[in-house]
């Protein structure tokens, strides 16, 4: 933590403990929360940061903690002590859970009692219930060369695709130079340095590490390129693999990872390396027309218009046209199921006269999209080819991504390398008309019998680890999770680890359950859809990056000054500031 935050952290110190009420002081709106009753000698302290409030709770208050399997949780737990036992707090706990790892359920549910406090997860507004979707492993199918078939690349790491430090582009000019894929602070006269003009355009930083991805154009540093430029021209990157599957690429780039079954015999494997800096939008938004029906491929952490829409699932929507949520039901019934799609009914029901249907498709387009999604969803089953992209700028393409006919002059020259060692072509893959800007890269890693890497660095566990949004839920921590079946109204209830995260995956309750590889799980994902409460396992010795809240009142332009992560960390949670 810098020295701003931890004097306004010493400032702040109070505390704010479970239950809520509002007062009006001054006419100022404030949250005064009243002492919790539960509270006893061996809990944690309550604490908060910007973007949640933690409470402390026994153990006896997490519905199923009696109940659940632990030996499931020790393969989830190894994976985490691998990544976080060098550091102080997790090494003597890392060490004990070795020694216990053999022992049987109730032991198992001891040491995490010994070693952890509870705390429940809520909203900065106390709202103690959330969103869990789902995701898993896809299997596409490729070639390591391109032809008519497989023409889409799957890229690696660009070399022009470089990281520059949120402090650093608050200026309109900095002097700047390169070191590997960072541009780093540097001044005149240096030797090495040169002066930027910083374009960024109103880009977001990471929210993990506080960096913008940019490029380097002319003296301008610019955000790097969308998805539609990059689908218009070629870039500087390895193309490890070509699919025939544009959607499905896309689906794999919402997961994270994936496996291609080459048709020369063999699996590429792929783990996430980088993405574009862009946010994540996917297809389907308030207004979507029916072709945009096509996000009902399962995305991870699918939610309606980024950021501000989060949370918000794929699910009919009153305010849209009927003949809208006809599609996206259908839809969601042949993906989950894998069987025929309802059928749609002979013809709408009648509208009041007064109405407008300005917005409605006409029955000519209305019966072209259609076409169009029962294509997709033919192909999604794998019992036809899919249908030909549309061009950016067509029906359904996102004008604030398009890109102009020449923009392709100034494009990189041609690269090849990777497995498939071809290099790409002017127009690699040709445009989707997929308009999220949004873009994922990959690394191959070695195949086996263990999950993808996540962003904690080790093999996901199927069934056991989330995905987070790290500001909130530290990576490696143990989280305790409530929410429903998928697909059933039974409670799901088990111990999970933060071994993850994900563009969509942002909020204070919030999480993405891993079900593993291939259909089984993908259909487990798409099913997974629900309310979710959720309480963190914190090492009862881990200093926390966070303001204790202790009988203390929180204005809202104090908590705007709260501290961004849980634990600071330069590798897992980069507080404000504290970028290098």
């Amino acid at each position: 933590m810098n020295r701003t935050a931890s004097a306004l952290a010493i400032a702040l110190c109070g505390a704010v403990a479970a239950g809520s009420a509002q007062a009006q002081v001054a006419g100022e709106s404030v949250g005064i929360v009243e002492p919790d009753a539960a509270v006893g000698s061996d809990l944690g302290q309550s604490f908060a940061t910007r973007h949640a409030v933690f409470e402390p709770r026994a153990y006896s208050q997490l519905p199923g903690w009696s109940y659940d399997d632990f030996s499931g949780a020790i393969d989830g737990m190894r994976q985490s002590c691998s990544a976080l036992r060098r550091k102080p707090v997790w090494q003597a706990l890392c060490a004990d859970f070795d020694a216990a790892a053999g022992a049987d359920a109730a032991a198992m549910r001891a040491f995490f009692e010994r070693h952890f406090y509870v705390y429940q997860v809520m909203s900065p507004e106390r709202v103690p219930t959330g969103k869990l979707t789902g995701y898993f492993e896809p299997l596409l199918d490729g070639s390591r060369e391109r032809d008519a078939q497989f023409r889409h690349p799957v890229y690696g790491m660009p070399q022009d695709l470089l990281l520059l430090d949120a402090g650093q582009a608050q200026a309109r000019t900095a002097w700047l130079y390169r070191d590997g894929n960072r541009l780093r602070a540097g001044s005149p006269g240096d030797g090495r340095s040169q002066e930027y003009e910083i374009a960024m355009e109103g880009m977001a930083a990471g929210v993990r590490d506080k960096r913008y991805r940019v490029r380097i154009d002319g003296r301008r540093v610019v955000p790097y390129w969308s998805r539609q430029q990059i689908e218009q021209q070629a870039i500087h990157a390895p193309v490890l693999a070509w699919v025939d599957d544009a959607q499905r690429l896309y689906s794999m780039q919402v997961q994270g990872s994936g496996k291609i079954r080459l048709k020369q015999g063999g699996l590429v494997r792929l783990a996430y390396a980088e993405q574009n800096g862009h946010p994540f939008r996917p297809r389907v938004t308030r207004g979507s027309t029916p072709d945009m029906a096509l996000a009902g491929i399962k995305a991870r952490g699918l939610v309606a218009g980024g950021s501000a829409g989060a949370g918000q699932a794929l699910r009919p929507d009153p305010k849209l046209p009927a003949a809208v949520n006809d599609e996206v039901a259908r839809m969601i019934a042949a993906l989950k199921g894998g069987g025929t799609p309802p059928p749609r009914p002979a013809s709408p029901p009648p509208r009041p006269a007064a109405a407008s249907t300005a917005s409605a498709p006409s029955a000519p387009a209305a019966a072209g999209n259609r076409k169009e999604i029962d294509a997709i969803i033919a192909a999604l089953k794998g019992e036809a080819p899919p249908p030909p992209p549309r061009p950016v700028g067509s029906a359904g393409g996102s004008a604030a991504g398009r890109v102009p006919a020449t923009a392709s002059a100034a494009a990189p020259a041609s690269y090849g390398g990777g497995v498939a060692g071809t290099a790409t072509s002017p127009h690699a893959g040709g445009t989707t008309g997929i308009p999220d800007p949004s873009y994922v890269f990959f690394r191959s890693i070695g195949d086996g019998p263990e999950g993808p890497i996540g962003a904690l660095g080790v093999p996901l566990s199927a069934g056991r680890s989330l995905a987070v949004d790290p500001r909130t839920t530290p990576l490696g921590a143990p989280v305790f999770i409530s929410s429903t079946e998928p697909g059933g109204d039974g409670p799901m209830q088990r111990l999970m680890f933060a071994q993850d995260t994900g563009g969509a995956i942002r909020g204070s309750v919030r999480g993405d359950f891993f079900w593993g590889f291939g259909d089984t799980a993908g259909r487990l994902a798409l099913a997974t859809n629900d309310s979710m409460q959720m309480w963190l396992l914190l090492p009862r010795q881990q200093p926390i990056n966070a303001v204790a809240t202790q009988g203390m009142r929180l204005r809202g332009s104090a908590r705007q000054q709260l501290p961004d992560c849980v634990i600071a960390d330069p590798e897992l949670c980069v507080e404000d500031g504290d970028g290098d």
